[in-house]
């Protein structure tokens, strides 16, 4: 049986290769201790936030019962993975389910079942059909092409401003600065924006802010022609997803559970979850491929955790808060700070999900309030920021971007053994800074950014229809990529 100081050290990356192979081939025979792997939440504090508990459980959920109960109820496991793997045709990266496009979310419609597997006392479901679930769930990955007959959200027209922030006219590098002009996580708040206090029950703006590394949270590894060439392989595969150079970094560096790996084609990521070395291949529980010049939200991109918003949006990346940050926040909430709709659900466009189909998760959250997951804050036209934060600091930049592009709740998190999150006050809104101590942020910024924080409103009227509400924006459009 596999200890809890063990998973904590798996979890950490501190096991000794064989002990470390030993826990994972039991753990993919034991449900029981693979479901013990998921509720470990001491990891360090920007890992707690991107790979939530509770989220990522729900996720879990939803895909053992894409196993279990299918359309006819009577498909073995066996059955349907050799569909899984039909579909993938010549695309190794690219596995994904049958879908029905107009059908309900898995969220939405067989949350409540997987409970009756969970409490069943007699085991009945085999391990495996759990393990072929969990497959389903870490290969899954969604077409990126627009579907037909499916609405294409109509973004407004882009307008300088008379503020424009220090960005470059130069073409874009996909992998430095990702998605598309008119991706909501690039588009500026517009004239046509219309602000509402944040309500009291979910979000409290007077917890402040706390500021993680990105680069230990969702590290980035840039692949280069030169690198050996190895195989990335998922368990239970019958082939390996690709050949390809890879990073030495890759599945040896420190914080490296949740990595987007950048390809040498200079437009694609793909988002790696726990990679490890085994000799010169990679092996890896889950991959997802994005292309990062599309819009980088469900359904052309779903990341792999609860809402399926990326951890590359909003993530302040090196150097932005010197020159200006050219796009929106991207922040992390913990549960109690969203609210739950009447409707049971707890996002909104453009997330796809939330951790509400938890039942301990959806008992955390506010059952007051108009956050949610998905939801887009902003600092208001009419605030002075330079009475918020001195111009030409770190903490101007920030505050300068709430007003511009404003904040994007991205994903919750659990904090209840969260003990840095504690430590700090627990706040509301959490940010990620690549290399967060690399001299361009002060150790003091989320201090510095509290008052600006309290000015923040919801863009009541942001939607796919009305992408930061609309009209004429406060920043011009992003450039245009350069060629790969």
């Amino acid at each position: 049986m596999i200890s809890d100081d063990q998973l904590i050290a798996y979890l950490a990356g501190t096991l000794p290769a064989e002990e470390r192979a030993r826990v994972e081939a039991e753990l993919a025979g034991d449900p029981e201790a693979l479901r013990r792997l998921l509720d470990q939440e001491r990891l360090d504090a920007s890992l707690k936030l991107l790979l939530n508990p509770a989220a990522s459980r729900e996720r879990v959920k939803a895909s053992v019962l894409a196993g279990i109960r299918t359309t006819t109820h009577d498909v073995s496991a066996d059955e349907v993975m050799k569909q899984v793997l039909l579909e993938s045709g010549k695309n190794a990266l690219a596995y994904r389910l049958p879908k029905d496009e107009d059908a309900p979310g898995l969220l939405a419609t067989l949350a409540g079942a997987f409970r009756e597997w969970v409490h069943s006392t007699h085991g009945q479901v085999a391990v495996t059909t759990v393990t072929f679930a969990l497959l389903v769930f870490l290969f899954f990955e969604v077409d990126s092409r627009p579907k037909a007959g499916r609405e294409v959200a109509h973004q407004p027209a882009r307008t300088n401003s008379s503020v424009p922030v220090a960005t470059s006219s130069k073409p874009r590098d996909p992998a430095q600065w990702p998605f598309a002009a008119d991706s909501v996580w690039n588009t500026p708040i517009g004239s046509g924006a219309q602000f509402a206090a944040v309500q009291p029950g979910g979000m409290d703006l007077a917890t402040g802010v706390m500021i993680v590394n990105a680069s230990m949270a969702h590290p980035i590894i840039h692949a280069a022609t030169n690198d050996p060439v190895g195989q990335l392989r998922v368990p239970q595969a019958p082939a390996p997803l690709a050949t390809l150079p890879l990073p030495a970094a890759l599945g040896t560096a420190a914080g490296g559970c949740h990595v987007f790996l950048m390809l040498t084609d200079g437009v694609t990521a793909l988002e790696i979850l726990a990679p490890r070395r085994v000799g010169p291949d990679v092996l890896a529980s889950s991959v997802v491929r994005a292309d990062l010049r599309g819009p980088g939200i469900p359904p052309a991109y779903r990341a792999a955790n609860g809402s399926g918003l990326t951890p590359l949006g909003g993530s302040i990346r090196r150097g932005e808060l010197k020159a200006g940050i050219p796009h929106l926040i991207g922040a992390v909430v913990p549960l109690e700070a969203v609210a739950r709709k009447p409707d049971g659900t707890a996002h909104v466009w453009p997330a796809d999900a939330s951790a509400a189909g938890d039942a301990n998760a959806a008992a955390q959250m506010a059952r007051a309030g108009n956050v949610h997951v998905g939801s887009l804050l902003a600092i208001p036209p009419g605030v002075d920021i330079a009475k918020l934060a001195a111009p030409g600091t770190p903490a101007h930049a920030m505050v300068r971007a709430m007003q511009d592009y404003g904040v994007l709740v991205k994903d919750t998190f659990d904090g209840t053994y969260f003990v840095e999150w504690q430590r700090e006050g627990a706040p509301h809104l959490v940010f990620c800074v690549e290399d967060l101590f690399n001299g361009d942020a002060p150790r003091d910024l989320a201090k510095q950014l509290a008052p600006a924080i309290r000015e923040l409103r919801v863009v009541a009227n942001h939607g796919p229809n009305s992408v930061g509400g609309g009209g004429k924006r406060r920043q011009p459009a992003a450039p245009d990529f350069a060629k790969p």
